[in-house]
């Protein structure tokens, strides 16, 4: 791994991944998207992994761009919601079999927590239809 202090005009610490001297416009490019949800940096910081913080960051931008009131309406009725626009058939499972209460998925600290969760018992998949937004960014694969 590269050891290299890329500057980007955060107001908290994020690290990206670089392996090779090519990563730099990648992580240049995904730092640019981090920056516009910064705001969020503190509390994704204290639910992910540090090795998962930039990528959480970065889909948060393709499915939110970190508003969390986004609501946007699917094909075949079913919504997502807020700041990792969780779909309510996602929100029904989650939160009858896995949380056993109802979330205010537009709460982001339940929604963050709930994101991180997913992330580290089941993985990204939950966000692949924005994958062609941060998927080239996904080091994990």
């Amino acid at each position: 791994m590269i050891e290299l202090l890329l500057t980007c005009s955060l107001l908290s610490s994020v690290s990206f991944e670089l392996d090779t001297i090519q990563d730099i416009k990648r992580v240049s490019q995904q730092c640019e998207l981090v920056e516009e949800v910064q705001e969020w940096i503190p509390q994704i910081s204290e639910h992910f992994h540090t090795e998962d913080e930039a990528l959480a960051l970065t889909v948060m931008y393709c499915e939110s761009r970190g508003y969390p009131k986004a609501v946007n309406v699917n094909r075949d009725g079913s919504l997502d919601r807020g700041l990792f626009q969780f779909n309510t058939n996602t929100e029904a499972w989650l939160e009858k079999d896995i949380f056993k209460r109802d979330l205010d998925i537009f709460n982001p600290k339940i929604n963050i927590r709930t994101a991180a969760w997913l992330v580290l018992n089941d993985g990204w998949h939950h966000w692949n239809a924005s994958k062609h937004c941060w998927g080239k960014y996904d080091k994990s694969e």
